[in-house]
């Protein structure tokens, strides 16, 4: 699916919503998907253009009421979005699975974008990382002395018992 500028998707529902054309041929005409058209026209009768032009702030609190709300009234994804003016059912669904697996804390602790891959650490991590070696680079840098030490005095321990020989090839 292609990304659709919201001046094109106010166009498309306007152009529904004046009763002149059919769902299915403004759909085709702009190259919506049938369930993001339903929920757009949805969202413009109910509350006009105000969430198309500037859709709701996701938070933990609006998450997690979206989904109460969705469980208690046993309403569907599209009516659920419709009735929040929230244009995204991905989200919905994944919100929803979660609440289900983990419960209401996961919600809040949610998180926008990606999880990083495996072996990236993300922003927050390396910061904490990296205040954790400023103030302990004098613990690293004794271990790395007596380390050293200890890898010479034994050395030296070798070489007093060794012959000339193995001095020499030293």
């Amino acid at each position: 699916m292609t990304k659709i500028s919201v001046k094109t998707k106010l166009k498309a529902v306007e152009e529904y919503a004046n009763g002149n054309v059919t769902l299915a041929s403004v759909r085709h005409k702009y190259g919506i998907a049938e369930h993001d058209f339903q929920i757009w026209v949805g969202i413009y009768a109910r509350f006009g253009k105000g969430p198309l032009l500037n859709p709701p702030k996701v938070t933990g609190d609006f998450r997690l009421n979206l989904v109460k709300w969705k469980q208690e009234n046993l309403a569907s994804i599209s009516e659920t979005c419709i009735h929040f003016g929230y244009r995204s059912p991905g989200s919905v669904y994944q919100w929803e699975r979660l609440y289900n697996k983990q419960g209401p804390q996961a919600l809040l602790r949610l998180r926008r974008g990606r999880k990083p891959k495996n072996g990236q650490t993300t922003r927050q991590e390396s910061r904490q990382a990296s205040s954790a070696q400023k103030t302990e680079p004098n613990l690293t840098k004794r271990k790395l002395i007596v380390k050293d030490t200890t890898r010479c005095l034994k050395k030296i321990d070798s070489l007093e018992k060794a012959s000339k020989k193995e001095l020499a090839q030293v």
